[in-house]
């Protein structure tokens, strides 16, 4: 559900419903229910791979530092969060719970308003070991239920809730991309719009040019090790030629890596963001000074948020945001 910042929030408290008829759904008394739930906040992580890529930029691979930081010309946040939980089985078919949201906030100055928010919260299960009629007879709404499709009674409940954690996963994409969508169609003149992660989430972000994206997450290494031993080796303020990642299935990308700030004595991943633009050549043109910009936007610090050497602040403020709105969960 869509709302922008005039609305008044609604949804559908489908823990308080299945708390409350998940002993007729396990009739027999095959209902557990889950007590005391174990919260997760991080989405489950990407399995690592090995890419390949393209150098755009100069005739070879190459380190450049972008300059000091200046001005950002970021206007517009675009940041999601999940929250997932088993909150009981039928059997030892585990029911996750789970609540996705997104957001795209606004800066003026120093002010943050809130464009567009959407959310929705969901109940993923096997729908081969429980027919999701059954939970629409009760009441649930056919739109908060997705099919984990661990495909029928031999999977391992622990492999099921996971299969129901990366299809909560990827309803929070799709919300993400409805309102990156949004956005792209509103032919705003003015301001650029930040991504927290992959720009390739929506087509018509990577056709309206002002928009990049911000990945935190280095699972997928497309460089190979020569450069990628360049890579995260740099100092602060450095940056990698821009390179094209050939990945075909998720979407064309112009990309390069930035160091945020000194890694000296941390992880060698630590302060490491690779950026995501669109396929042209404005966009190499443009690396340096997009590349000052971020700079810029790690200060303020997003402290206390142990990922604050990566987390600018800006996406803090969409993350908080969110939070903010989840449902507060009660078991009884």
């Amino acid at each position: 559900m869509l709302q922008h910042a005039n609305q008044p929030k609604t949804r559908t408290p489908l823990w308080r419903k299945l708390a409350k008829l998940g002993p007729e759904l396990g009739a027999g008394g095959h209902w557990r229910p889950i007590r005391s739930p174990d919260l997760q906040f991080d989405p489950p992580p990407e399995a690592t791979a090995l890419g390949e890529a393209e150098i755009v930029e100069g005739e070879a691979f190459a380190l450049r530092g972008v300059g000091e930081p200046e001005s950002s010309g970021f206007e517009y946040f675009l940041d999601g969060i999940e929250m997932t939980r088993i909150s009981g089985y039928v059997g030892v078919v585990p029911l996750v719970h789970g609540y996705v949201a997104s957001v795209i906030r606004r800066r003026v100055g120093r002010t943050f308003s809130t464009w567009a928010v959407q959310e929705d919260e969901v109940i993923a299960f096997d729908f081969n070991q429980i027919d999701p009629r059954r939970l629409i007879d009760l009441g649930f709404p056919e739109a908060g239920l997705i099919d984990s499709e661990a495909n029928g009674s031999g999977e391992h409940p622990m492999r099921t809730a996971e299969l129901g954690r990366i299809a909560i996963k990827k309803r929070r994409a799709a919300i993400e991309a409805d309102l990156a969508r949004r956005w792209a169609a509103s032919s705003l003149e003015d301001g650029w719009l930040l991504v927290d992660g992959r720009l390739a989430i929506e087509p018509t972000l990577l056709r309206s040019g002002r928009a990049i994206g911000l990945v935190k997450s280095h699972r997928t290494q497309y460089l190979d090790s020569a450069a990628m031993s360049h890579v995260l080796g740099m100092r602060g303020g450095q940056r990698s030629s821009v390179f094209k990642p050939v990945r075909p299935a998720i979407g064309e990308v112009y990309s390069w890596y930035l160091r945020l700030r000194s890694a000296a004595g941390q992880d060698i991943y630590w302060a490491l963001a690779r950026i995501e633009g669109r396929v042209g050549s404005e966009t190499v043109e443009a690396a340096d000074e997009i590349s000052r910009w971020l700079l810029a936007e790690t200060a303020p610090l997003a402290m206390p948020d142990p990922r604050w050497h990566v987390l600018i602040y800006p996406i803090r403020d969409c993350e908080q945001f969110l939070r903010a709105r989840m449902p507060t969960l009660a078991i009884g």
